[in-house]
């Protein structure tokens, strides 16, 4: 039971915000695939049409909503949202009202089950409970802080939005791929929810495109069998798949045993995981969003062989749409799609002369991709001409630091930390007179036995799938699906990105290669690959098993964290609730007071990322740093950060604390307008200082919001605490 009225607020926030994508990932996609009849749409059974959808929807929103708010505002993209959303309702009403639309028994009723299921569990994994002085945050606050301020920058600012985390004097255009945060602001426009719950509205309509997309590629993509005497249709046992992860719950047990301690979230023994699919939808719902568009252009390249010369056309205009959107969605795993995809065309072309009439749609579609995202791609280079990511106070990882330049480079993937073989003195020397070779040789040797780790259950799959594939046994679409896989796995493990220390496109672009083993498991339990051993299943279920259990406790884990670290009193998140609900209340007082164009600031010293997280996430407002080394890597001048550094550091201190007179001329070279102190900063305590003297738009027994540009008529200077 919600023991707080502000999160039963936020629960209702965030399922209005569920209901308010529908008209911006469902009614448009609705819309064209009827109007075009895409694949004989009208005929089909609800349940797929719904699929169909929200695929396409995926597919065409986020570039068009992306291009629509450049040219108008983010309010034409939700009356476009909203006239779909009737049209399709009309649409519907004029097909039941002339002849009622067949369903198939009770399947519609299930899955409306299984995903009101999953809309629950995302909403209690992630909203922030609130009891009494305490508010509980999840984990995943490490990302969703920075996608929040995202999704409130698009709000306040339009497309393109500005960089809500860096104030280098006037609004920075952001440098960053940011077509979810346009998608989730007109959500939270037509639900009006805050950024926050739109943001965790997202990650359920982000389940909801992987869904899709998985039952589109069971029906469509995988060759169609017998299905006789099965007892779960096959788009059941790829749902349920999706709950099997790695082996990732052993290296939390070793650490258990061995007293070490709990990382904050499971994934986190590997230095570049291979997430699970919750992990994945829970912290970064635009990659996997970014996937399924890939996926779904794919789809339609795969479909066309055989088509009408109409149908060719419309298939290649979609794609390239959709290969658009996922660029801008999340441009890793388009740039891993792109590369993979010119693989698999190639291979085709050379092994595969079923595949060879689908090349020329692929060719078709990536030229139209680019033409579609020159606008954004115009915008980014504008944004980029003030500075670089690279320069920016993102520090490179020291191994790629001389090519930091690079978007990508050679780097051999770091499944197990290759640390760990320097007690071995020869790799110690080598380490010491040529560490690039030595940490390559390393990762090398430990890239299996991490993928082994990382895979588990899948891992065999993939193994019996090379064992079929040597056989000649496999169909086309089985054949085509393991190529891929290879293909991914090749592109991960070999390039990674420079612009931070953490390899994300080499995290990122695993997800190809995750979706087609799933697939391919689909293929296993109907047999494809022929008989497996007795011994070889028997692992496989073990391991199938390990994985859930571990998917089990990841979802604990990421709920329970930080609640648990703060009652046991630990450095990184004591007083963490009691502080995150202070601010929460004090930000949503000042929401109504503070104009939405002023410049924020607030103390960027604090214990642990966690505490600076809450700031960021509640804030609502443009800040000047959200962190103490600037955030420019999003957009913005990188060469005045140290100065904005040094007067945020300046103006928190309390050596002593900064008079009222002092702190103005400070917010003024800073271009900050309001400060935010709390009785856990140092200014607090001294009486004379800014954080007392200043006139309070927001005054709470923890929290003043203090206008630092004006002077209120009858203001005492040296009015202290009562």
């Amino acid at each position: 039971m919600i023991g707080n009225a502000l999160t039963r607020g936020d629960v209702l926030g965030c399922l209005r915000g569920v209901v308010a994508f529908a008209p911006v990932l469902l009614a448009p996609g609705y819309c064209l695939a009827w109007g075009t009849n895409l694949f004989g749409f009208r005929r089909r059974l609800m349940s797929e049409r719904l699929a169909w959808s929200v695929a396409l929807s995926f597919g065409i929103m986020a570039i068009v909503s992306v291009e629509l708010a450049s040219l108008a505002s983010l309010t034409a993209v939700c009356w476009l949202a909203a006239i779909c959303a009737a049209g399709s309702v009309a649409i519907v009403a004029w097909e039941v009202w002339k002849q009622p639309h067949p369903v198939a028994g009770n399947r519609r009723l299930i899955g409306a089950g299984i995903g009101t299921a999953w809309v629950v569990f995302v909403v209690l994994e992630l909203v922030d409970f609130g009891i009494g002085t305490h508010l509980y945050l999840s984990v995943t606050i490490f990302d969703h802080a920075l996608r929040t301020a995202f999704v409130d920058s698009v709000i306040r600012t339009g497309v393109p939005p500005a960089n809500p985390l860096y104030w280098p004097g006037h609004a920075a255009p952001m440098r960053y791929y940011y077509f979810w945060y346009v998608l989730t602001a007109a959500a939270a426009k037509l639900g009006r929810t805050t950024a926050r719950q739109a943001m965790i509205a997202s990650v359920a309509w982000s389940g909801f495109g992987l869904a899709a997309i998985v039952a589109l590629y069971c029906r469509h993509f995988l060759p169609s069998t017998d299905r006789a005497g099965k007892r779960w249709p096959r788009t059941a046992v790829a749902l349920a798949l999706l709950s099997v992860t790695g082996l990732d719950i052993l290296p939390a047990i070793a650490n258990g045993i061995l007293r070490l301690p709990t990382d904050a979230d499971m994934e986190w023994w590997s230095p570049q995981q291979v997430a699970s699919w919750m992990d994945s939808l829970l912290w970064v719902p635009h990659h996997v969003a970014g996937l399924v568009c890939g996926l779904f252009g794919f789809l339609l390249v795969w479909m066309s062989k055989g088509a009408s010369r109409a149908q060719r056309i419309g298939c290649s205009v979609v794609t390239g749409l959709s290969f658009a959107s996922a660029f801008g969605l999340s441009t890793w795993v388009a740039i891993a799609f792109a590369l993979v995809l010119m693989a698999w065309m190639l291979w085709a072309l050379w092994f595969e002369p079923e595949s060879r009439p689908r090349a020329p749609i692929l060719v078709g579609a990536g030229l139209i991709a680019m033409l579609a995202l020159m606008p954004y791609l115009a915008g980014l280079r504008a944004a980029a001409s003030t500075g670089n990511a690279a320069s920016a106070g993102v520090v490179p990882d020291a191994s790629i630091a001389g090519n930091a330049s690079q978007l990508l480079v050679f780097g051999v993937r770091h499944t197990i930390d290759p640390d760990c073989l320097l007690a071995v003195p020869r790799f110690a020397e080598l380490a010491r007179s040529h560490p690039r070779v030595e940490d390559a040789i390393a990762s090398l040797i430990l890239l299996l036995p991490g993928y082994a780790l990382e895979l588990g259950f899948f891992a065999l799959v993939l193994i019996l799938a090379l064992r079929a594939r040597r056989r000649s046994r496999l169909d086309e679409a089985v054949r085509a699906a393991l190529a891929l896989t290879v293909f991914s796995l090749i592109v991960s493990s070999l390039l990674r990105s420079t612009v931070i220390a953490n390899n994300d496109f080499g995290m990122r672009s695993v997800l190809i290669a995750q979706f087609f083993l799933l697939l391919l498991a689909v293929a296993w339990c109907e047999d494809a690959f022929g008989a497996t051993p007795k011994a070889m299943r028997i692992a496989m279920l073990v391991m199938a098993g390990i994985g859930v259990a571990g998917t089990a406790y990841q979802a604990a884990l990421l709920r329970l964290y930080l609640p648990v670290e703060d009652k046991l009193g630990r450095p990184n998140a004591a007083g963490l609730a009691e502080q995150a609900m202070a601010l929460r209340r004090a930000f949503d007082a000042m929401a109504p007071l503070v104009p939405e164009s002023a410049v924020v600031q607030f103390n960027t010293a604090q214990p642990s990322d966690y505490f600076r997280y809450t700031q960021m996430m509640q804030a609502g407002r443009q800040i000047a740093t959200a962190l103490p080394d600037c955030v420019p890597a999003f957009g913005g001048d990188p060469s005045v950060c140290p100065g904005i550094r040094q007067g945020v550091a300046h103006l928190f201190s309390a050596s002593p604390a900064m008079s009222a007179a002092a702190a103005r001329v400070e917010c003024g070279r800073l271009g900050v307008s309001y400060l935010v102190a709390t009785r856990w900063d140092a200014v607090w305590a001294d009486t004379h200082g800014w954080a007392w003297t200043l006139p309070s738009v927001v005054d709470t027994k923890d929290v003043r919001i203090l206008n630092c540009v004006s002077v209120s008529p009858g203001e005492n200077p040296h009015d202290g605490p009562a």
